[in-house]
């Protein structure tokens, strides 16, 4: 027979730690109705010691974003939190109706910024040349749809196996639909700042499309396999469009109508067919003007004999600023990767060939956003035709490309060393209706004489019907939920047979509210 003791808390979501990052334990929450206020104690450690700086954030739609005001939270918050157990923050919620929806977060880093050049150095050319073998096949709405759901499938697989947020949002075009695949990455500091990387799925009818655009969805697949490994202060949406080849329609249906409001945009890193590489003279032509339009990109062509061997950098005049920390991310973390850089003006109406991918879209809703491309039709002989195909694809070059994406993407969304634990209120103690006094008694085993092993004999006040249900530390159901009513002897017996020693949680809930309690097996 074994006993069984009883703590008032609750069970944490345990944070996921990475690396050296700090570690992050939410112990216990309790919930003051009357007061208006959530108080949550935590565990802080950090390997290096390291005095750390703690965030405190709530989220009011399950944990997809949170985006309440946390500003008045007061304790072991902000900068230069020393590594303790038992520590806590107190916030004075207010607006919020249904309290027991919040879940809250607490956060911490030690200020160590993590290596962009190891996340560069994770890109590899064997992966790519795969992931380019899965993508590279006929996908059309009307010639191949089976190929286009296949590759829509594939990125929403690859998007969800990350850990992202995945949504498909259907697209209306010519009485077809097809899917936006989006994947987003919560920034953990600054989370309404967003920065999209992105590259369109669908292929012309009849086709591969290995470079248009495989090379730049296996890109974008790539980058959020990386990145997702890390934690930034901003958020990154990383997006496969459709319906690009009928006019742009994923990115505009995107621009017009699939942001939350509180979302900000600060740029966007769109790949255009990013795969196609010649170091033959002659091998690069220019549209008609560019020579007006951009002297210096095109005297550094002519001087290099027209060579097709460089990453062409486009964005308009408000993306200055985006494509100078590309060109940056360049020289810093791919060197032997030329790039040209071109900067259009205004919304580049006046150079019609570099609107012609899904960074226009955002372009026209004043977005930051840059184009970046191998130069297609003006470069790539096989654009558009049977022969765009992988054994065309220059797989080190792709590698480079998507090496230098990736940098761009992390100095924007700005990599941080944090761990973090959440937590839902609906399992805090002490939230109960307003006015119903009720407390709850859990006995050691066995009370009663006559009681079988291991059963739970709880007491509570002015509650006949509740149900109960038991979770290990993790969150994890160890004994399945249970509607019981309240015995002849005024207690609820609740069957636990079977379970390791340990820690667990009971959690209650009935009309006057929830309420748990943790529960020590010996």
């Amino acid at each position: 027979m074994r006993a069984i003791t009883v703590l008032l808390v609750l069970f944490p979501f345990l944070g996921r730690a990475q690396n050296a990052a700090p570690v992050v334990d939410i112990t216990g929450a309790s919930v003051d109705l009357l007061a208006g206020t959530v108080t949550v104690t935590y565990d802080l450690s950090d390997t290096e010691n390291d005095p750390c700086n703690v965030h405190f954030h709530a989220s009011t739609d399950a944990g997809f974003s949170f985006m309440e005001d946390t500003q008045l939270a007061t304790g072991s918050i902000g900068a230069d939190i020393t590594p303790a157990n038992g520590l806590s923050i107190t916030w004075p919620y207010s607006g919020i109706v249904d309290i027991q929806s919040v879940t809250v977060r607490v956060s911490a880093d030690d200020g160590h910024t993590p290596d962009i050049q190891a996340m560069v150095d994770q890109v590899l050319e064997a992966t790519v040349a795969a992931r380019l073998a899965n993508i590279a096949i006929p996908r059309h709405y009307q010639s191949a749809p089976a190929g286009l759901a296949q590759v829509r499938d594939s990125i929403w697989q690859q998007f969800s196996s990350a850990g992202l947020q995945t949504v498909a949002t259907p697209v209306p075009y010519n009485g077809s639909f097809s899917d936006n695949v989006m994947g987003r990455q919560p920034g953990f500091i600054n989370e309404a700042r967003t920065f999209t990387v992105d590259a369109h799925y669908d292929a012309v009818a009849n086709v591969p499309g290995a470079d248009d655009n495989a090379t730049g969805v296996v890109a974008t697949l790539e980058i959020a396999r990386i990145l997702s490994q890390y934690t930034f202060k901003n958020s990154i949406r990383y997006i496969g469009f459709t319906f690009e080849e009928q006019g742009l329609i994923g990115s505009q249906y995107h621009v017009q109508s699939d942001f939350p409001e509180w979302e900000t945009h600060d740029g966007t890193l769109n790949m255009e067919m990013i795969g196609y590489y010649s170091d033959e003279p002659n091998s690069q032509t220019v549209p008609a003007g560019f020579d007006f339009l951009f002297p210096d990109a095109v005297a550094a062509i002519e001087a290099d004999e027209y060579r097709g061997n460089f990453l062409t950098v486009v964005g308009n005049t408000n993306s200055q600023s985006l494509i100078n920390t590309y060109s940056n991310a360049c020289d810093q973390y791919v060197p032997t990767l030329r790039h040209i850089t071109l900067e259009v003006p205004g919304n580049g109406t006046i150079a019609p060939d570099l609107r012609r991918s899904d960074h226009a879209s955002f372009w026209d809703e004043g977005i930051q956003a840059l184009m970046l491309t191998d130069g297609s039709n003006f470069r790539n002989a096989n654009y558009h035709t049977p022969n765009d195909v992988v054994a065309t694809i220059d797989i080190t070059f792709l590698t480079q490309n998507t090496k230098a994406t990736l940098a761009t993407a992390a100095i924007l969304a700005e990599p941080i060393n944090m761990g973090a634990d959440q937590f839902d209120l609906a399992n805090a103690v002490g939230i109960t209706e307003k006015g119903l006094v009720r407390t709850m008694v859990v006995y050691p085993v066995p009370l009663y004489s006559g009681c079988a092993e291991d059963v739970l004999h709880i007491k509570v006040d002015h509650v006949q019907q509740a149900r109960f249900g038991l979770f290990d530390l993790s969150g994890r159901n160890a004994v399945h939920e249970q509607l019981l009513q309240v015995g002849k002897d005024g207690t609820f017996h609740f069957s636990v047979g079977g379970l390791a020693a340990g820690l667990y949680v009971l959690r209650m809930n009935s009309e006057g509210g929830t309420t748990a309690v943790k529960v020590e097996v010996r």
